[in-house]
């Protein structure tokens, strides 16, 4: 996987002439839909993708994600070998929004027999450069309007009705961002531009950081032979995300206009409980209507298994949603034993911290 941070778009007013598009990279595309799985597994929400083919005409680049490397390890460990993180480190450069965080992670590969006696065979680094900040997401009159009370909403909707346009004249006056402040004066006055708003603190940076300069670390411990393995049953078992180019690969946060995930769970608590019910409730019901129908649909038993975990009260409302939402949309007999794995051992795990405490 490549080291290098996605080189940033910048938007240009209309009219403007526009700066050189950057060279495709195929490897930057990986490393930005890695971030976005990263987040999302933050949020309880874990990736099913173990492969990622970025294609440019009749071409194609294959890789794997960072969950594709956790599987390589699994692999290692049926022919009695471990990979292990020994050491992590990193250290802040830069000024103001412009800081990074320089990782470096220490990671060995162990022989291991079966009475537990292991031998050390290698050892590698694995480095990663990750921004502390966003890079600025584009503001135009198709961005969506970062409010509650009109969620999903663009500016240019907004425009078009009365009290769209009173909430816009509260937002040119009160908004916290002056970047979106400016913007909304210049379209209430009737101006079509594009502008670009303020960088925004990645709040997961430290968690995306470390664990990428570790997947880094554990890929290069991984034999050739195993990769190939597990990115051949990746791609017939259907897990395996295409990209073609020209497509919207952004991490979500970074999307314009899109609510950060940390204000999302702000606003998702603050939700009447009869709104978190019915969504719940819908949630559940796309499920069960099984709308994977299909040779790869996942058994009533996994489904039913599934639903009983997802129930558990460890579990937050929110995370609960994403996972039935999952199940509607994207699970397959194969890819659902893994999530109803990862199920399982929250369970196990939070139950355990709840006793503890």
């Amino acid at each position: 996987m490549s080291e290098t941070m996605p080189t940033p778009t910048e938007a240009v007013p209309v009219g403007a002439t526009p700066p050189v598009a950057p060279p495709w990279d195929p490897f930057q595309i990986m490393d930005r839909l890695d971030e976005e799985a990263l987040r999302k597994e933050l949020e309880g929400v874990a990736s099913t993708d173990l492969v990622y083919v970025v294609k440019e005409g009749g071409q194609e680049v294959v890789g794997l994600s960072k969950t594709g490397v956790d599987e390589c390890c699994m692999a290692l460990v049926a022919q009695g070998q471990v990979i292990r993180e020994e050491d992590l480190a990193y250290e802040i450069i830069g000024e103001n929004d412009d800081r990074e965080a320089l990782f470096k992670v220490k990671a060995a590969r162990f022989a291991v027999s079966p009475d537990g006696h292991d031998v050390r065979l290698d050892q590698v680094i694995g480095v990663k450069r990750q921004a502390l900040y966003y890079e600025p997401a584009q503001l135009d009159l198709d961005a969506k309007v970062p409010s509650k009370k009109y969620r999903g909403k663009t500016y240019r909707e907004l425009l078009q009705t009365d009290d769209g346009r009173d909430y816009l004249a509260w937002m040119a006056e009160n908004f916290n961002e002056a970047e979106i402040r400016d913007f909304v004066r210049r379209i209430l006055g009737g101006e079509e531009i594009v502008a670009v708003r303020g960088k925004q603190l990645n709040p997961h940076w430290y968690e995306a950081g470390a664990m990428k300069a570790a997947r880094n670390a554990r890929f290069r411990l991984i034999p050739g032979s195993v990769r190939a393995q597990v990115i051949g049953r990746a791609r017939q078992a259907g897990q395996a995300r295409v990209v073609e180019r020209g497509g919207d690969v952004r991490p979500a946060a970074q999307t314009a206009g899109r609510t950060p995930p940390a204000q999302e769970r702000v606003e998702r608590q603050a939700a009447p409980a009869a709104q978190v019910a019915e969504e719940r409730t819908v949630a559940r019901e796309d499920a069960a209507a099984g709308t994977r129908a299909g040779p790869y649909a996942p058994t009533e038993k996994q489904v039913a298994f599934f639903q009983r975990l997802a129930d558990s009260p460890v579990f937050t409302e929110d995370e609960r949603k994403r996972a039935f939402e999952w199940l509607a949309t994207k699970a397959t007999r194969q890819t659902i034993k893994d999530q109803i794995d990862w199920l399982k051992r929250q369970v196990e795990t939070r139950k355990k911290g709840q006793s503890a405490a």
